[in-house]
């Protein structure tokens, strides 16, 4: 019998320390669960944190990507308010060549904002509205941009246009180099959009073609070197070529301010002059420009 009490009192023994194991094992089961939950809501919470932080460092980019959008809406509005009508004085034309060349470098400052605004939102999970708002900008202000180039071009070319009235006593040439409705490489740069255009003669004449230093009646600072002027285009000349450094009147209204200036004659050629049709370097079109000496033209290859 004693020996059935200690053999009951093992086996309570070993049941006892078995389910005291059960039991910490349990407990270390729960403890290990709470600990695995702790850890990953931490980890949710890390996450969301650093995304915060991107959108809050994506934020200030938009910010400052945003101002330099602005910076170039703001020029191109300048430019815009201050564009005249054709034609323009020469004091103008030269204006409009350097808005020409400051709006490529606006263009430039657009691409490099839009690329920059791609490269800091393309590890974003969700669009940013801020994002697509500044898209927006970015694509009214390029629109802005290409319609003031083109009224810039359109002006242009206006400005050098004639309605291709003749001045009395112009005699027709009787063996141009280009003859009428044949083609030529404009070699000239008087105007911007000319040289490298392909010209369609419309009126050849032999005259004397002057340089001149005008004074324009706009009261502007005087135009040097103004090519070309014809001698059929100069009040009361006579009928023998003047000499440079004479003093004459024009009668010419190839840009503002011309007509009726006084001006002084820099150089003379005798030649035969060219009336012509052509479509600029950048596409826009000018027809009876005046004019073009022989030398300033080449043939179509």
């Amino acid at each position: 019998m004693g020996n059935n009490l200690k053999e009951e009192g093992k086996m309570a023994g070993k049941i006892l320390k078995t389910s005291g194991l059960s039991l910490a094992a349990i407990g270390l089961a729960f403890s290990a669960g709470g600990v695995s939950a702790d850890a990953h809501s931490y980890g949710v919470s890390s996450q969301n944190t650093a995304q915060a932080q991107e959108e809050s460092k994506v934020g200030k980019n938009l910010d400052h990507i945003e101002k330099k959008v602005k910076t170039v809406k703001s020029k191109i509005e300048e430019i815009e308010a201050s564009l005249e009508e054709a034609p323009l004085t020469a004091k103008e034309v030269h204006i409009y060549q350097e808005y020409q060349e400051e709006i490529d470098s606006l263009l430039s400052r657009l691409n490099a904002a839009e690329n920059q605004l791609g490269a800091k939102t393309k590890n974003l999970k969700e669009a940013s509205p801020s994002a697509e708002e500044v898209k927006v900008l970015i694509k009214d202000v390029r629109i802005s941009i290409l319609e003031v180039e083109e009224t810039i071009q359109s002006v242009l070319a206006e400005t050098m246009s004639s309605s291709g009235e003749i001045p009395d006593g112009l005699q027709e040439a009787e063996n141009p180099a280009y003859e009428i409705g044949s083609k030529a490489i404009i070699e000239a740069d008087h105007m911007p959009g000319m040289k490298g255009a392909v010209a369609t003669i419309v009126g050849a004449y032999d005259t004397t073609a002057y340089s001149v230093t005008y004074y324009p009646t706009t009261g502007e600072e005087p135009v040097k070197d103004h090519k070309w002027v014809i001698h059929e285009e100069l009040e009361n000349a006579g009928e023998e070529p003047l000499e440079p450094g004479a003093e004459v009147t024009l009668n010419a209204d190839h840009m503002e301010g011309m007509d009726g200036a006084t001006a002084v004659i820099e150089s003379a050629v005798d030649t035969t002059v060219y009336m012509v049709d052509f479509i600029t370097t950048t596409g826009e079109k000018v027809e009876n420009h005046k004019w073009l000496v022989e030398s300033e033209l080449s043939p179509v290859e």
